[in-house]
């Protein structure tokens, strides 16, 4: 582990703290990121509410900011169903859009994903869940 000190933390008191080097970067969404795409998809799919899933999707397209990578969803054609976890109650999908414990190893660049073995749940918000065996299968990744 390497110590990291920071201008700002100084400044503010913070105490530095030791960072791990090669640390998995998280993956947020943003107001950007076009949830309304991920619910379409998910209509296309018969999916409904309250409806788990197990799914790939492809592709979503990644944005490193601020130390963070951003998923955006505008431009998914299709989610695989690969299993149903449990059945939706045939209600509307919620428009809002969360991601929970996704990551991606360091040194990921952006670019279009496939994201897949993730959860797919759509109960009062739609949540794209990491699971132990998510990965991230470059389509076509930025080089710089």
């Amino acid at each position: 582990m390497k110590k990291e000190h920071t201008f700002f933390g100084s400044l503010f008191g913070a105490k530095d703290s030791p960072t791990e080097v090669g640390k998995p970067t998280p993956v947020t969404i943003s107001s950007y990121s076009q949830p309304h795409v991920l619910q379409q998809r998910m209509r296309e799919e018969k999916l409904t509410h309250g409806e788990t899933v197990t799914a790939n999707l492809s592709p979503v397209r990644l944005e490193s900011s601020f130390g963070r990578m951003v998923l955006y969803f505008c431009p998914m054609k299709t989610i695989e169903v690969l299993e149903t976890i449990s059945a939706g109650d045939g209600g509307n999908i919620p428009s809002e859009a969360k991601v929970e414990g996704l990551t991606v190893p360091d040194g990921y660049k952006g670019g279009y994903y496939m994201l897949k073995n993730v959860t797919l749940t759509s109960n009062g918000t739609m949540q794209v869940k990491a699971t132990e065996e998510t990965i991230w299968e470059c389509v076509k990744c930025d080089q710089y």
